[in-house]
């Protein structure tokens, strides 16, 4: 699917559902994330979900937050967020570079 095509479904799904239930199923999305990636964490450092594809859940999980995401980027497209990325890979940047010198790396 083009990005248009997926823009043109986020209006037909604003349009259908309203804003703020969008704003609340990006929101619900982040959540699921969030337990997805705790469960996988459990079952690598600790041997819980034995017979579980808790990694088939995460990438599920990010595959939904990442189209819940575009559709906050659409949203919020006045916003310049490519700008305020970049400023922030580049504190991320600075920073990683600031630790390997702590580290001598």
């Amino acid at each position: 699917m083009t990005k248009n095509e997926r823009l043109k479904l986020y209006d037909e799904a604003t349009t259908l559902w309203g804003l703020v239930a969008q704003y609340d199923q990006c929101i619900e999305e982040m959540a699921e994330l969030t337990v997805a990636i705790n469960k996988y964490k459990r079952k690598v450092l600790y041997g819980e979900y034995k017979g579980n594809d808790v990694a088939k859940s995460v990438v599920e999980e990010i595959a939904d937050v990442s189209l819940c995401l575009e559709q906050m980027m659409y949203f919020f497209k006045d916003y310049n967020i490519n700008d305020i990325l970049d400023k922030k890979l580049l504190k991320l940047k600075d920073e990683i570079n600031c630790m390997k010198k702590q580290k001598n790396i």
